[in-house]
């Protein structure tokens, strides 16, 4: 049986781990990527302490002072502040725990060690307190949109009922159809297009099962939204560097690609070998890589289309102008090209030790083949427009 802490044990503990949450900050994690790598351990009262931890830490500071993203991210994990002053975020948990001080102190052995020892990611952004912006109400709603799609997703892989898990993707593919995200990416697309400024980065979820093959499906988004992607592997993200809108398009396309990817995967029920053994999980996993590749390949050719039609579009434009003093579709594409090669800098810099890796998952032909047949299907867009 597990005692209680008591009132100024608690508070200490609450404080140490806050400042090993502190920092974890530093060293470049963020919550949402605190709460994917204690997520792998399906210990709730784990992520709930640690969800009371980041909350109390963020709550120190003005909300002016902290990113848009971080705001997100503690909703998507529903981490707030909801204990009373006078009170610690331990003790208020052990009291609505189903086990109580049991559940809290394992919390406390296993947060502790590990927050220490984890490894340095790469800072995305400003820490709480160092932000002097904010984005506007659209850039909101999209980052909430994003955050209830990936809980619906979650919650889909891992019920085992087929029907609920049926529930969950309709659900979350009917959010991004509502918020329509195809003409907001066309819009902020065509306000950006030439815009100076350097790349950075977000870390974009990639969850249990089939990890692999999801990050296939992010990679081939990045690439053809003149991105890069890197696997961070066994951590529950990818991090994605590119330029700000074309980060926007990478989070909306892989979020509503995957519902798609996910929902025509269930439909395609389980599967049997000729001994009557199961071998649903290697036709799912190459399902969804089969569907990666395809997806790359519409999202290149679509994306290598728009930009002739664009750059001849400029092209028009420039010879009907008194002067021809409008940009030119040669320099629309040497723009992008420029954008390109300043994503790959930024990548050498960032991750100077990046290597590439083959997999070595034994593929189902069936499974890469349905899943290649069902990305002819998926939906990309307005026109399929992505840049």
């Amino acid at each position: 049986m597990w005692v209680a802490m008591a009132p100024r044990e608690a508070q200490e503990a609450s404080a140490e781990l806050g400042r090993l949450v502190r920092q974890t900050w530093a060293v470049g994690w963020q919550p949402a990527d605190l709460r994917r790598v204690f997520a792998r351990g399906k210990d709730p009262v784990v992520t709930q302490v640690l969800g009371d931890l980041v909350a109390m830490e963020v709550a120190q500071h003005a909300p002016a002072t902290v990113d848009d993203r971080w705001f997100a991210q503690l909703e998507e994990m529903s981490a707030r502040v909801w204990w009373e002053p006078s009170n610690d975020p331990l003790t208020a948990r052990a009291a609505r725990a189903r086990d109580g001080w049991e559940g809290v102190r394992r919390a406390v052995l296993l947060l502790g060690p590990s927050l220490r020892t984890l490894p340095s990611l790469e800072r995305l952004g400003p820490l709480p307190g160092e932000a002097t912006s904010r984005g506007g109400a659209e850039a909101d709603l999209d980052l909430k949109l994003l955050a209830k799609v990936r809980m619906m997703l979650a919650k889909a892989e891992s019920t085992p009922y087929e029907e609920e898990a049926d529930a969950f993707t309709a659900a979350a593919q009917k959010l991004m159809a509502r918020h329509s995200i195809d003409r907001a990416m066309l819009d902020e697309a065509e306000r950006v297009t030439l815009r100076v400024g350097g790349p950075s980065a977000i870390r974009v979820g990639i969850d249990r099962p089939y990890e692999g093959a999801k990050f296939s499906l992010l990679a081939s988004v990045a690439q053809a939204n003149r991105c890069r992607a890197i696997w961070h592997q066994g951590l529950g993200f990818g991090t994605v560097v590119g330029f700000g809108v074309d980060l926007r398009a990478v989070e909306l396309l892989q979020a509503s690609l995957l519902v798609q990817a996910t929902s025509a995967m269930r439909a395609q029920g389980s599967r049997t070998n000729r001994y009557g053994e199961s071998r649903t999980r290697s036709f799912r996993r190459s399902f969804i890589t089969g569907f990666a590749h395809r997806i790359g390949e519409r999202l290149t050719t679509t994306t290598q289309e728009e930009t002739l039609q664009a750059a001849g579009e400029l092209e028009c434009r420039a010879g009907a102008e008194l002067g021809g003093t409008g940009p030119t579709g040669t320099e629309l594409v040497r723009v992008l090209a420029d954008r390109e090669e300043s994503v790959e800098d930024a990548v050498a810099e960032r991750f100077p030790s990046l290597r590439s890796v083959r997999s070595r998952a034994s593929i189902d032909p069936e499974g890469w083949n349905s899943g290649r047949v069902a990305a002819e299907r998926a939906q990309l867009g307005v026109r399929g427009r992505l840049a």
